[in-house]
């Protein structure tokens, strides 16, 4: 049996969910907290709580709710009025260093653990310049985080 058909399809079809992850629509929590529910109305229960700059990708708009899912695949519904276009990431893996500069060379800042929102404010390459709303500044390497890596913060 010729499995060649069968490698191209599958090679495709992994093709097109990295460009159609690529092309993902995403927007952050602009609210210090907000509720996650189940479906889109108060009514529905909440599922989770979401913390300033969390990024979501945007899977539909309705009239007021948004449809989400967050960088651990788990999907919900937020009040639009809640949401930003400004770009924000969150830490994939168990910790992430931040450093002073765009680079290895240079000495860290402090650590992010998993699941913490930062706000990006600028690109160089590679690595994002980020903050945490507060006053902590520093840069991280791109591929250890989720979310939308635009610079300028929205």
């Amino acid at each position: 049996m010729n499995k060649k058909p069968c490698r191209l399809t599958m090679a495709g079809l992994a093709f097109l969910l990295i460009c159609s992850h690529g092309n993902a629509e995403f927007m952050s929590l602009a609210s210090n907290k907000a509720n996650i529910r189940k479906g889109p109305g108060t009514e529905y229960p909440v599922i989770w709580q979401a913390w300033r700059f969390t990024p979501f990708e945007i899977l539909e708009l309705g009239n007021e709710w948004a449809k989400v899912k967050d960088f651990e695949n788990d999907i919900g519904w937020i009040h639009q009025s809640l949401l930003s276009d400004v770009s924000t990431v969150i830490v994939m893996g168990k910790f992430a260093n931040i450093r002073k500069g765009p680079g290895l060379k240079h000495a860290v800042l402090w650590i992010a653990y998993r699941g913490y929102p930062l706000k990006v404010l600028d690109r160089e390459e590679d690595w994002l310049k980020v903050s945490d709303g507060k006053k902590i500044k520093g840069w991280i390497f791109r591929t250890l985080v989720w979310g939308s890596t635009k610079e300028g913060g929205g």
